[in-house]
């Protein structure tokens, strides 16, 4: 059975972005240092394209800037169930077969949906790229779209939702988002219910909508060249619907933070503790002062403020972190941590306490250097592999930057000074405007 991958905008789990205004791309379209060339087949579909020959593999990522919220509200889930059928059968293959041909080809292949985005990875050996491709090929542009497979995705997806009713990080994110943001297409989350109303003729008509050509970004990573690329992309590509329109989605004006947590009781013997304000767009002057304000507070896992005093010297939980929260349409601080139940409201008192002397003092020039050192140090790790590479050059794509990007990212943590994360802590770093989820059993 597959993980059940629920779209919802509310999950802290998001990762804090690289972000910043578009760059301009380089006059020849090739990143010097990542070697990232810009190509663009005979059709005008565009691809980043690394090419590398040390491993005969090929990745190739694909997305849609549209996602979950083009799916009407009555029939919550009908995207992840698009998602889920993309690799159910094509062509005159059906599931049995399709699967068992990637198997022979050595291929993955599988789709996702969230929010804002539908995307797509295939992973093939260079030996069979050309079948790899086809098979590519087949599942976007002439899915089957079976009965039977769509059946049983309603009943994984359903059987999911019940699971999660008790599932603490569930009900957390959903009683955050109708605190944040109530009736905006983020808040909204798929039930039985309206996965029972999606039909064949709607997971068709999400797809034709979602994968279309004007919305597509595609990254290409591995043992294939310009060349070989090129004819592949009118090819894997050539058949899918050149528009669509989707409904627009307006941004999130949060409401204003409730004086007091909103508690959600269940019968457990922690308390989980979720919380969310204010945050800062992608395109802001000031974002990565942001983020590396963020390490400081809670990004940096076993070194930062939050960490260091409630986990580590008082001891009341095994893991705190923040993140920056930067979708579309919500830019938010997030944050969460599990403690006893009986020390719930010790632990918010100590988020806010924290939260409040930041912006109030700012960080130390020390805990600055500390932080861009390791934000700086540790991004070559994102680039260990093709997978990796494709992965965060797509995360790249779908922010707006330009292919010179991976040449400027530390030269821009470099140039945050003290001056400017004391400024944006000012602006962020204001407890009153935190809104806390507790669920549990807090005293």
């Amino acid at each position: 059975m597959r993980a059940l991958v629920l779209a919802s905008a509310a999950l802290l789990a998001l990762s804090a972005c690289d972000s910043k205004p578009k760059a301009p791309e380089l006059a020849n379209d090739t990143s010097a240092l990542a070697n990232i060339e810009v190509v663009t087949s005979p059709g005008g579909v565009t691809a980043w394209l690394v090419s590398e020959g040390f491993v005969p593999i090929v990745s190739v990522q694909m997305a849609w800037k549209a996602g979950a919220t083009a799916q009407p509200a009555e029939k919550m889930g009908l995207g992840w169930v698009v998602a889920y059928m993309m690799n159910e059968g094509a062509g005159d293959l059906d599931t049995t077969a399709y699967g068992a041909r990637m198997e022979d080809l050595n291929m993955e292949f599988g789709c996702g949906v969230d929010m804002d985005w539908t995307s797509c990875s295939m992973t093939t050996l260079k030996a069979t790229a050309n079948e790899s491709f086809e098979m590519l090929r087949l599942g976007l542009v002439e899915p089957r779209m079976d009965q039977a497979p769509i059946d049983r995705a309603k009943s994984e997806l359903s059987v999911g939702l019940l699971q999660s009713e008790t599932n603490p990080k569930t009900i957390a994110s959903r009683a955050l988002n109708n605190a944040i943001m109530p009736g905006h297409p983020y808040s909204r989350y798929p039930t039985p219910e309206t996965v029972a109303k999606i039909s064949r003729d709607d997971v068709i008509a999400l797809k034709n909508s979602l994968m279309t050509k004007d919305r597509l970004l595609v990254v290409v990573v591995g043992d294939i060249t310009a060349e070989e690329l090129k004819p592949k992309l009118d090819e894997v590509f050539g058949g899918l619907p050149a528009t669509s329109t989707v409904p627009d989605v307006s941004d999130v004006a949060p409401a204003p933070a409730p004086l007091d947590p909103v508690v959600k009781t269940l019968p457990i013997p922690q308390t989980l503790a979720m919380f969310s304000g204010p945050g800062i767009k992608r395109n802001d002057p000031d974002f990565y002062a942001a983020y590396v304000l963020n390490y400081i507070l809670g990004g940096g896992g076993f070194s930062s403020r939050l960490t260091d005093d409630i986990r580590e010297d008082k001891g009341l939980t095994y893991g705190i972190g923040t993140n920056l929260d930067v979708s579309s349409h919500l830019w938010r601080w997030a944050g969460s941590s599990s403690t006893m139940n009986d020390k719930a409201s010790e632990v918010v008192r100590l988020i806010k306490e924290h939260i409040g002397k930041l912006g109030a003092e700012g960080p130390t020039q020390k805990e600055l250097d500390d932080a861009k050192a390791y934000l700086t140090g540790a991004f070559p790790l994102s680039f260990d592999s093709n997978m990796k590479i494709a992965s965060n050059l797509m995360a790249f794509r779908r922010d707006d930057l330009g292919v010179d990007y991976v040449g400027q990212r530390n030269d821009l943590i470099n140039a945050v000074t003290l001056e400017d994360v004391k400024r944006v802590a000012a602006a962020y770093m204001k407890p009153e405007a935190f809104t806390f989820v507790l669920v549990g059993q807090p005293k």
